[in-house]
């Protein structure tokens, strides 16, 4: 994907029919795929309770903004930003929220003039590949709250803006979140992006995938609201899935499936409530993953941490801004190491199954 030379692509405001025909019909919740584990704010500051849960199943924690923002004086800490949220608010939701649009503004003001990929999702599913600035992309999110709607099913992912950009950083951490094996292990080179902005309009959507290595991830939804669909790893799955393997790979592979879990039905003038599902003409092996194994909407100042070696699609169900993560702590530590393993060619089975790994044993 290569920018174009001549100027940006405009992005385009859409009426609420417009909307509708492409974000597709209202989500009905699948109705006997698992709900994901809940918790409140309080299991981050609470590592030995949060452990039951790490690296092995989805967690959504409500209300978490408020451990990551000026309430939890992670945020603009020793700011103006930070002072002022904290004395004009009570409500620890109120500061955080505030402290979370200041995080916004100064990343439109610091970034807007960055160049940012795209992909365009039409109504027969086909993707294109785009390139706007971050900050036409940002007003366009911001316009929907003054009643414009924004053209449907664009969806931007950018790694750099936030992890080249220290005065941007969600830091300190909740504890829960702060091992990090890839900052005190792993070369340079091997190293993601520490930060992953995430920007999408009404009926955007990811591909069903995993992430490399299997690490542990995080989603932290800072306006909007997504679903998240999860299937979990096992045997069959990646033949349900339709994943073929390269012959070739290397240490941080991670897969696609050519899957929609959101595929049917595409015509949105069906009764609202209609349930959205793979498409099982094209894909009829996927009928064994489906209902899915967790399915979660995901509100605003909800974080989702989960076990990348999961599979998992997004789909936004309105204008959505989320900080996204991941690190390697003693609790995913061995999945990643047999990760690494498997597509080193040195073993042929991974390891036994250990769970909760110290920093020695795992390395």
């Amino acid at each position: 994907m290569r920018r174009p030379n001549s100027r940006y692509l405009r992005l385009g405001v859409f009426s609420p029919q417009q909307i509708a025909a492409a974000a597709g019909p209202r989500l009905r919740r699948c109705s006997t795929a698992a709900s994901v584990v809940r918790l409140d704010a309080q299991s981050l500051l609470a590592p030995e309770a949060f452990a039951k849960w790490d690296g092995t199943e989805p967690v959504l924690i409500s209300r978490a903004a408020e451990a990551f923002g000026p309430a939890g004086g992670s945020l603009h800490k020793g700011t103006s930003d930070a002072t002022a949220a904290t004395a004009s608010f009570a409500s620890p939701a109120a500061a955080a929220s505030l402290g979370w649009r200041a995080w916004q503004q100064r990343l439109a003001s610091r970034h807007g003039s960055r160049p940012l990929a795209y992909r365009r999702r039409a109504v027969d599913g086909s993707r294109q590949s785009h390139w706007c600035s971050l900050g036409d992309f940002l007003e366009l999110l911001d316009g929907a709250g003054a009643g414009r709607q924004p053209e449907p099913g664009l969806l931007a992912m950018d790694e750099l803006v936030v992890s080249e950009d220290e005065q941007l950083w969600p830091i300190p951490l909740p504890p829960v979140l702060r091992e990090d094996f890839f900052t005190d292990l792993f070369p340079v080179a091997w190293r993601p992006p520490k930060y992953c902005l995430v920007l999408g309009t009404p009926g955007a959507r990811s591909a069903l995938h995993t992430d490399p290595f299997g690490w542990t991830g995080w989603n932290l939804c800072l306006e909007g609201r997504k679903i998240w669909r999860f299937v979990k790893p096992g045997p069959g799955v990646e033949e349900a899935l339709y994943v073929h393997r390269p012959a070739q790979t290397n240490l941080s592979a991670h897969s696609d499936s050519p899957v929609d879990l959101y595929a049917r039905p595409a015509d949105a003038r069906l009764e609202q409530g209609t349930e959205l599902k793979p498409d099982l003409e094209r894909f009829p092996r996927a009928s064994e993953v489906f209902p899915v194994s967790r399915e979660v909407v995901q509100e605003p100042g909800d974080l989702l941490v989960f076990p990348a070696d999961w599979w998992h699609q997004t789909l936004h169900l309105t204008p959505s801004v989320a900080l996204a993560s991941q690190h390697i702590n003693r609790h995913c530590a061995r999945r990643v190491l047999d990760s690494l393993v498997k597509n080193a060619g040195l073993a042929e089975k991974p390891a036994e199954e250990d769970k909760d790994l110290s920093l020695d044993s795992a390395w």
